[in-house]
Formats: structure tokens, C-alpha cells, sequence
């Protein structure tokens, strides 16, 4: 049996599910529907409200091949490499653990590659407030 970690079992997985945040939510599916969104987006805000949940689900969104009203559908290849953690294309940074500079060197250097499978290449720096400058 596999375990996890009780806010990750019940993580939102498109944007339908985020409470909350509907104005944010209903831009995001917008920009997404419309095709015109942005080279970066930070999202901020108390613990708790979401953040990472809704740009894992953003990126899944930008990348799907067949979205639905602006969510991810969850079922083409690009939806279920991210949901499996398989997907190249879509990197989570923990920057609470990876907060030395010569980390956030290498990965200014990995953003000039091009996406390997998906439409668009993603990185989402989690806990970005945790860099330090040495």
C-alpha cells in the first residue's frame, strides 16, 4: 500500500478543485482557454492558500492537448507523465533545500534548454523566499 502524506492525498488536481481562489483561478483559466499567458507568474500568500497546488495545476493546464474550459483533462500523455511525476518538462524546485547559489546557477543554466516532450517547459520554485545569497 502506498502512503502519503495527508495534504498531498487530498491535493487539488485542476483548478475545479482549489477553494477559495476564484478570481485567480478564473484568470488562469482564461489565459490558458485564450492561449496568451505570461513567461513567469509568483504566486504569493500564506501558508496553506494554495500556491503550489494551483501552479502544478496551471502547468498542467498550459501543456495539456486537450484542456477543458482551461483545466487539465488528466488523461492525454502530457496530464498523466505530470500526475505519475514523470514528466521532464515540468520541474518542481524546493528552494527551502536547494537555496545555495551555485544551485540556482545551474538552473539558470537548464531554463535555456527547450522543452523535451511538452509544448512548454515549467519550473516551479517552491519556497523561493528561502534562497540566501551565499
Amino acid at each position: 500500500m502506498s502512503h502519503l502524506v495527508f495534504y498531498r492525498s487530498f491535493r487539488p488536481q485542476t483548478f475545479d478543485d482549489v477553494i477559495g481562489q476564484d478570481h485567480i483561478i478564473k484568470t488562469l483559466k482564461n489565459q490558458v482557454s485564450n492561449q496568451s499567458f505570461g513567461h513567469a507568474y509568483l504566486f504569493c500568500g500564506t501558508r496553506g492558500t494554495g500556491k503550489t497546488s494551483t501552479a502544478k495545476i496551471f502547468a498542467r493546464a498550459i501543456n495539456c492537448e486537450h484542456n477543458i474550459n482551461g483545466s487539465p483533462c488528466g488523461k492525454c500523455p502530457a496530464c498523466l507523465s505530470n500526475l505519475n511525476g514523470g514528466n521532464l518538462d515540468i520541474v518542481e524546485i524546493d528552494a527551502a533545500s536547494n537555496n545555495r547559489v551555485d544551485e540556482i546557477r545551474d538552473l539558470r543554466e537548464k531554463i535555456g534548454y527547450l522543452p523535451s516532450v511538452n509544448k512548454y517547459k515549467v519550473y516551479i520554485v517552491d519556497e523561493v523566499h528561502m534562497l540566501t545569497d551565499s
